[in-house]
């Protein structure tokens, strides 16, 4: 209490200090964990902490367990089932379900070490909570835990030992139980997963064949999905009826939808590729809004997105690729999750994706725009900035903007000019070390080299875009594109094809178009301009050769996009409707008499933020506050665990400084503890901010049922987590975090909630 009552009047950072490493002290003489942590040991602090639901569509599969709960097969065979689809984060909620309600059903810890099978750290501490329950189950079960925990002991130090024993234990089960064609279906994902990890599959056909015996016995198991994965990239004709099928296996997993498209990819159907994957957008967005969970968190989210993007560009889909590409630009950022120095990422793979389609269809005025808003705003991430600058080069090129061009050009400049700075900087530092530490020269020479390659790999990119930009400028003042000029502009031949009818020799830009065209068949765009290339060159009879294979291919496209505009005056000497696209046909026979269907019913397009749960809370004025409160002005909730929670406070103190930079942007804070009214006071007794009391108000959930409806709470282990929920004017959940740690990044919140609120 000394503590609390200086802190209460000096409210200096070092007596906040004193009293959080009070507290540390007291939880090392206390074993209880931490506010939030669980008590069922570390692993089980991340990932899902909230119940699962059953979920129609997760695979005919089977999977026999020894479990004292009623639905526990059934929930087991529902995670089974999602394991086989990739789908991770659910099926460990799955497994969480079932361990929740029958703490001795060893199988459900066996599952969730599945659910992390890249994430050995956490598999370890699962599968050691199953091992520990193997003498109540049956000898099949107790084969499964002990080959995996096997696999993921420390030794051998040999991993790929590991892995070969592994594949040995499930081989045993297969021997000793014939008839699990989950043994069966297990084994394939493995051999294929070590495949790429040092364990070569000495033949794809004995896999294959193991597969097919699971087919035999249930035809349209979810296996299906691991033989898309054993053939492509080898020979994907072997996976076509696999990839025919896959989305009828298991169609609530987004994933199932998302795979076919690896192989209609391979053989160039661009449009089936697209309706896979468009499902899958839809329906991983239909349950990102449903669970309440941020869209980076499930498993190849972004990756299906950005390829869907890739395809629609193919078929010429333009105004849906740009949707989806700002759709991802427009997803909820985490420092952990999604940002633009992950890369592997909504954000990231969103800015690629639109740049690419807004240059390859030609929207150059819309580049420009789009450069003031969020969609291309400035970026500290260097090669996306260059990205972006280099787009917008070509956009004033084509434009004939000569001095928005220079600009560009001058802002590239100061960039090569600051890389070969530094770059000189740090190789006379290195260099200067080496010299004093008396290296000998190839010591000090490969240490200055060294030193120099973080500049010279920016300069690597830098200098090129800076030779196109003078080659465009020199363009612009009437000198012509030949060969020399050419080979410093790095484009697509497509596009470089365009340049040449322009600027340049128009016999090469016959070349260059037809090269794009066999380089890239059954693409809409490099077949529009091959069309426009020869028509105006004079060659009509190949133009019109040309015309008539893009008609085939032609249901997708837009026809006011400019590649396929331009093709108007070919349409109409040949006697075309105005509306000269074929109707869409599936062109595969693997899928016999079935028709694509709508998509719509499945999801929306793009993520939807969902709708905020209403709250009813106490003030610790007495006042009370609820979501209608609020109405028309956001809020960022701030779920605390109490005053007694250390890194609540230090979270609290980091809010103090920035609230007025909330309350300037609009937003409102609030925090909530699961505490009466008379111990709110009590986390002001810890406020290190400059002031007597938190810059804003403290109310009571003491029940914890706000916590609850926004999910912020275990409900496996019914306790209350920490967390963050940013609720926009209209009243819907545009940002969220929790966890066992509260969140501390406020600078991030700050900036992510205005940009959110932007939109």
């Amino acid at each position: 209490m000394l503590i609390a009552e200086k802190l209460r009047f000096l409210s200096l950072p070092f007596f906040l200090s004193l009293a959080l490493s009070a507290f540390a002290e007291e939880k090392k003489e206390d074993s209880t964990p931490a506010p939030g942590h669980s008590h069922s040991g570390e692993s089980f602090n991340d990932g899902p902490r909230q119940s699962a639901v059953r979920i129609d569509g997760t695979g005919d599969v089977h999977f026999p367990i020894t479990t004292k709960w009623s639905r526990g097969q059934q929930m087991f065979d529902q995670g089974i089932g999602q394991l086989h689809g990739f789908w991770f984060y659910e099926a460990e909620r799955t497994f969480r379900q079932i361990a929740a309600e029958d703490p001795e059903c060893a199988m459900a810890y066996w599952g969730m070490a599945m659910a992390n099978w890249e994430n050995s750290k956490r598999s370890k501490g699962f599968i050691a909570k199953a091992a520990q329950r193997k003498d109540k189950i049956s000898e099949r079960e107790r084969l499964y835990i002990s080959a995996h925990e096997a696999f993921l002991a420390e030794e051998p130090k040999d991993v790929k030992k590991r892995r070969q024993k592994l594949i040995e234990d499930m081989e045993n089960i297969i021997h000793e139980f014939p008839d699990d064609i989950e043994a069966k279906a297990i084994l394939a994902v493995r051999l294929w997963q070590f495949s790429r990890q040092g364990i070569p599959i000495g033949s794809r056909e004995s896999v294959d064949a193991l597969m097919r015996q699971v087919f035999e016995k249930t035809p349209l198991h979810p296996a299906h999905h691991f033989r898309i994965h054993l053939w492509d990239g080898k020979k994907p004709k072997r996976a076509l009826s696999s990839a025919a099928v896959l989305h009828k296996t298991a169609p609530a997993i987004a994933h199932m939808w998302h795979m076919p498209g690896h192989i209609y990819d391979k053989f160039k159907r661009y449009a089936e590729s697209a309706y896979h994957q468009e499902a899958s957008a839809r329906i991983d967005h239909a349950k990102q809004s449903d669970f309440r969970v941020l869209p980076d968190t499930i498993h190849n989210y972004a990756h299906n997105n950005e390829w869907l993007v890739r395809n629609w560009n193919h078929i010429g889909r333009v105004d849906d690729a740009v949707i989806m590409s700002k759709g991802l630009i427009d997803n909820p950022q985490h420092p952990r999750l999604n940002h633009y120095g992950k890369g592997y990422c909504s954000v990231s793979f969103g800015r690629k994706r639109l740049i690419e389609t807004l240059e390859r269809f030609e929207k150059w005025n819309e580049i420009l725009d789009l450069s003031k808003t969020h969609y291309l705003e400035p970026t500290q991430n260097d090669r996306l900035q260059l990205d972006r600058l280099l787009v917008m080069s070509r956009a004033h090129f084509e434009l004939g903007d000569k001095n928005s061009l220079i600009g560009v050009s001058n802002q590239i400049e100061e960039k090569i000019n600051k890389a070969e700075e530094l770059k000189k900087k740090k190789k006379d530092e290195a260099r200067q070390k080496a010299e004093k530490e008396k290296k000998n020269k190839e010591e000090t020479d490969k240490i200055v080299k060294e030193a120099g390659k973080a500049s010279d790999n920016q300069l690597k990119y830098l200098r090129p875009a800076i030779d196109e930009i003078n080659i465009c400028l020199e363009l612009l003042d009437g000198k012509k594109l030949n060969e020399e000029r050419a080979k410093k502009i790095k484009r697509k031949k497509s596009s470089l094809a365009l340049l040449h009818l322009k600027y340049g020799d128009p016999n090469k830009a016959k070349e260059l178009s037809e090269q794009a065209v066999n380089e890239n068949q059954n693409r809409t765009v490099p077949l529009a301009v091959r069309i426009h290339v020869m028509e105006k060159t004079g060659d009509q009879s190949a133009a019109a050769a040309e015309f008539s294979k893009l008609e085939k291919i032609s249901a997708h496209i837009q026809l006011d996009a400019v590649p396929f505009a331009r093709l108007l005056p070919v349409a109409k000497r040949l006697g075309k409707p105005d509306d000269w696209r074929a109707k869409e046909s599936w062109r595969g026979q693997d899928f016999g008499s079935e028709k694509p269907q709508d998509l719509n019913h499945l999801g929306p397009l793009v993520y939807q933020p969902p709708t905020a749960p209403d709250f009813d809370l106490l003030g610790e004025d007495g006042s009370r506050i609820s979501l209608k409160t609020f109405s028309g002005k956001p809020v960022i909730l701030i779920f605390y665990l109490g005053h007694n929670c250390e890194h609540c406070v230090e979270q609290l103190n980091n809010f103090a400084p920035l609230a007025s930079n909330f309350k300037e942007s609009g937003i409102e804070l609030v925090a909530v503890g699961p505490e009466p009214l008379a111990e709110l006071a009590k986390a002001h007794d810890f406020c290190s901010s400059g002031e007597k009391r938190f810059p804003f108000p403290l109310f009571s959930d003491l029940e914890s049922g706000s916590f609850k409806d926004y999910r912020a709470y275990d409900d496996f282990e019914d306790m209350p987590l920490h967390g963050i929920f940013l609720i926009d004017q209209k009243g819907r959940l545009r940002w969220m975090d929790a966890g066992p740690e509260p969140f501390q990044d406020i600078s991030f919140l700050l900036r992510e909630s205005k940009r959110l609120l932007s939109m």
